[in-house]
């Protein structure tokens, strides 16, 4: 299926609207409408000149969003977890006592975390799964776009 099947269901499921998808990506109502409308399955286009066509950019971002909201929420919770620390880690150069510092949380806990995350107790794993996710939110917002 490709991500304007898998976005028309979204919205018809009531997952997102698309006044949230817009919100999200920057992308305009007539360019998202027609990246709706054009692909969907038999559907005869009477003036493709007047289509609004998104860029390499969009559409990229779009079908990131696509797949994040449909195939992403299927990833146990302790993987998702242990991929955030990871990305963390390993992507963004930062080191366990670098996180632990920023989000005032332990060593062992983040290790933990990173290597074994069913022993994590509850509340630990609560405090992780949100702090990590605020520090990999603020990366994510750094990064040139």
């Amino acid at each position: 299926m490709n991500p304007a099947d898998e976005l028309r269901i979204l919205i018809g499921d009531g997952g997102i609207t698309e006044d949230a998808v817009r919100s999200i990506t920057g992308i305009t109502t007539e360019k998202l409408r027609s990246f709706l409308n054009q692909a969907q399955s038999g559907m005869v286009v009477a003036d493709p000149e007047k289509m609004e066509v998104l860029s390499t950019d969009e559409s990229m971002r779009l079908s990131i969003l696509v797949a994040q909201l449909t195939a992403g929420f299927q990833i146990d919770d302790d993987e998702r977890l242990t991929a955030i620390l990871e990305s963390l880690t390993l992507e963004c150069g930062l080191t366990v006592p670098n996180i632990a510092r920023l989000t005032g949380l332990e060593i062992e806990d983040l290790e933990s975390g990173l290597h074994d995350p069913a022993s994590v107790p509850i509340e630990k794993k609560y405090a992780l799964a949100l702090r990590s996710s605020y520090v990999i939110n603020a990366v994510g917002l750094a990064r040139t776009r």
